[in-house]
């Protein structure tokens, strides 16, 4: 009869430890669930808005003016549209209106002892100038501005100059360093010109019996290339590519 007893103690103890752990359990877990919801919604609150004109995109242009329709040539500035980086602006700015005010005009230039053939007056009398195209691309937390600069003459020839690039982090506003951006790709520049000089080989050819790419010359004075992250969130390097002939431009994606 004691031993009945001892028994059906220990079961309804037993019953209740078991009901009081399922029950706390699932107190315990639902108030967990509930703070880290909480705590997400406060970091989405926390995320500061770092543009100056909340009702325009991170980069967006003004002050658009067309050079030369025919030449398809048009310049205009571009606006950082971020608190922390309105210095920037304003030398891209300035960049640009140095460009505009170097234009050179075919009435100005002495340009007649060459055979008038070869030069072009349909593109608004220009003789020579430097203008520059923009790209922007946005992921997740990351904008991307790239510019390319290219000259061009009267001579119908356009020719790539110069490139170079910003990558924002919109939750800070500052534009992240080279050795930050390929740390975030788990790479780095010597391991890029290695399969740069790879993609080159590929495509190299014999031309007026020499090589067309000058493969060495590209990669010894790396110095003329740009970084950025397209709209996939890959990583891409615009950069110069030195030939027999014309130097060009070239975009490879970042494995």
């Amino acid at each position: 009869m004691e031993e009945n007893l001892k028994n059906k103690i220990g079961f309804f103890l037993f019953f209740f430890l078991v009901l009081f752990l399922g029950v706390g359990g699932y107190f315990f877990t639902d108030y967990m669930l509930q703070k880290e919801v909480c705590n997400k919604e406060n970091k989405i609150e926390e995320k500061k808005d770092y543009r100056i004109d909340k009702d325009k995109d991170y980069i967006y242009f003004i002050n658009s003016e067309t050079i030369s329709e025919g030449a398809e040539i048009y310049y205009q500035d571009v606006v950082i549209n971020l608190s922390t980086q309105e210095v920037l602006t304003e030398t891209l700015e300035k960049e640009n209106r140095i460009y505009k005010e170097s234009i050179k005009y075919i009435d100005d230039e002495d340009v007649y002892i060459m055979s008038e053939d070869l030069i072009n007056y349909n593109n608004d009398n220009i003789y020579s100038l430097t203008f520059r195209e923009y790209q922007t691309y946005s992921y997740g937390d990351y904008v991307s501005l790239i510019i390319n600069d290219y000259n061009y003459t009267c001579f119908d020839l356009v020719t790539f100059n110069k490139s170079k690039s910003y990558v924002f982090d919109t939750t800070n506003g500052n534009v992240i360093n080279e050795s930050d951006l390929l740390n975030l790709y788990h790479t780095n520049i010597d391991s890029i010109k290695s399969d740069i000089r790879e993609y080159l080989n590929s495509k190299q050819e014999i031309v007026d019996e020499e090589e067309y790419l000058k493969i060495d010359d590209t990669l010894n004075n790396f110095t003329n290339y740009a970084l950025y992250i397209d709209n996939v969130g890959n990583l891409y390097i615009s950069f110069l590519v030195k030939t027999s002939k014309q130097d060009y431009n070239e975009i490879m994606e970042v494995n």
